[in-house]
């Protein structure tokens, strides 16, 4: 219990550094606090050291930038939103072992498509990362799916946390270094997070993300 409520502070500390280095440089940010429960954690060769394994929880964030441009501009049933500046990225921390998109080389991903092959999708991809154990995911991924074409009303930038009841289609969060180890999870709750002044006063308070 000790361990989690340490990484639970880590994982604010690390969100309101991200936050502030970014703040004054970007106004358009939104930041997604989650937690999964894992599902599979397939580790042959012993490059987490048994750390993770089925029920233990994740937590963490990411953050995106409004403002910017869809891939696909002229297509108004898919949003393709390719981040390549700070602070944009993921943060998950599960058992002491943080995950994270790669500050110095960025490539996060947010989609948004809505009734897009009969299914509303919204994607969060990192496919630059780093660990805090050295072993860094080839990518890491959060799909949701809803086949009743009802989570999403466009194909633009969500401005809230993902209605995880919205997408009960699919839900599906995967760390993945290949040919070495594979975290699969299902994100159980996901809140948006303060803008970043309130997010930097309720630290100075002491005040940390708890899970619900």
């Amino acid at each position: 219990m000790e361990t989690r409520k340490r990484s639970g502070k880590g994982v604010v500390l690390g969100l309101l550094a991200l936050l502030f280095l970014g703040a004054a440089a970007q106004g358009e940010l939104i930041t997604i606090a989650i937690e999964a429960v894992v599902n599979i954690a397939e580790d042959d060769g012993n490059y987490l050291e048994g750390k993770v394994n089925v029920g233990d929880v994740i937590t963490g964030y990411y953050t995106y930038d409004l403002s910017t441009p869809d891939s696909y501009p002229t297509d108004d049933n898919r949003g393709r939103y390719e981040h390549s500046q700070s602070p944009c990225g993921i943060f998950l921390s599960v058992e002491g072992i943080d995950f994270q998109t790669d500050l110095s080389d960025i490539d996060f991903i947010v989609i948004a498509n809505n009734n897009y092959n009969s299914r509303d999708s919204y994607i969060v991809v990192s496919d630059n990362n780093t660990s805090s154990n050295g072993t860094s995911p080839d990518f890491i991924v959060w799909n949701l799916k809803d086949y009743t074409e009802t989570a999403l009303q466009d194909d633009s930038l969500p401005t809230t946390a993902p209605v995880l009841s919205q997408w009960n289609s699919f839900n599906h969060l995967r760390i993945e270094a290949d040919r070495k180890y594979r975290i699969d999870a299902t994100v159980t709750s996901a809140v948006l997070i303060p803008e970043p002044m309130t997010v930097i006063l309720f630290g100075l308070g002491g005040l940390f993300i708890k899970r619900r």
